[in-house]
């Protein structure tokens, strides 16, 4: 992978400048411990003080080498990491939907999932959360391996950058290839139309791993209030089956009942499983996403 040169312009779904400001003292929420102490900036709820070494723990990826413990990897050729007992890190995982029928609406649902958890990420690595991602399509695609610090902000948009919407969607199978990965649990970011019929398992899947999950669902004008007139051709946008249909009143109204009523299933879904569920339009503002609709469902505060 080629770094992005110096004074290259950043995508277009990057947060810019405002927006870094307005996001510089804000962190993402989380509501409970999750054990993984570290030499980050965030304060736990353990007891001791931060100048005082507390313990060792193996090395993980991502990890700052300046606090490996080089006289224990001397005696047993193993590399540990010494923590602080009021010192924890909290790890970020954002999860992106690479479907293919995250290409439609206007401006594409994949440009709004890219903006939010562009915004988010360089959020978590400006606060020394350790941030990892995932590509979810028919299985589990590119994957960004744990980093921290600020440093990786640049390839952390590169990541992003490179997905393409493409193929079907296999959401429960892709959630579960990546908490294969054993990767520390934290706080999930899922950023997703959610038209997987399987889509309900992957965010469960999610939650009963140990994340706190926020669920974006990304979702597009046209889709919620298509309108119809005449005779019009829907196509599925991952599997391009083709089905003709002649508008009417009744067929909108039944239409937009269905998805009414999808949508307040997967929310009280969501809810039972103490899931934030943030539903969002495409061409809303990604100001408006992050600054105001993820801190009143408490993604960031």
């Amino acid at each position: 992978m080629t770094e992005r040169s110096a004074g290259a312009a950043l995508p277009a779904f990057a947060p810019d400048a405002a927006l870094r400001a307005k996001l510089a003292n804000l962190s993402l929420v989380s509501q409970r411990p999750h054990g993984h102490l570290h030499t980050g900036g965030r304060r736990s709820r353990a007891t001791g003080s931060s100048l005082e070494f507390a313990d060792h723990r193996s090395y993980s990826p991502g990890d700052d080498y300046r606090q490996i413990d080089w006289n224990i990897y001397a005696r047993t050729d193993e590399l540990f990491v010494k923590v602080r007992e009021s010192e924890e890190t909290l790890v970020v995982h954002l999860l992106l939907d690479v479907s293919g029928s995250m290409a439609s609406g206007a401006p594409a649902k994949m440009a709004a999932g890219q903006a939010v958890l562009a915004a988010l990420g360089w959020t978590a690595l400006a606060s020394r959360d350790v941030v990892a991602g995932a590509a979810l399509g028919n299985d589990l695609g590119e994957t960004f391996a744990p980093r921290q610090g600020e440093a990786y902000v640049a390839r952390l948009f590169e990541f992003l950058e490179r997905q393409r919407p493409s193929g079907e969607t296999g959401l429960s199978r892709a959630v579960t290839a990546y908490n294969a990965r054993a990767l520390p649990h934290g706080v999930a970011v899922l950023a997703s139309d959610l038209l997987a019929p399987d889509a309900p398992r992957a965010i469960g899947s999610l939650a009963q791993r140990g994340h706190e999950v926020t669920v974006i669902h990304v979702l597009d004008d046209e889709f919620v209030n298509p309108v119809f007139a005449d005779e019009v051709e829907l196509v599925d946008a991952e599997g391009g089956d083709a089905l003709e249909v002649l508008g009417d009143v009744d067929l909108l109204r039944s239409y937009r009942q269905a998805i009414g009523d999808w949508t307040s299933d997967l929310q009280r879904f969501c809810h039972r499983r103490h899931v934030r569920y943030v539903p969002i339009r495409s061409n809303w503002p990604v100001e408006d996403v992050v600054l105001r609709r993820l801190r009143e469902h408490g993604t960031l505060a």
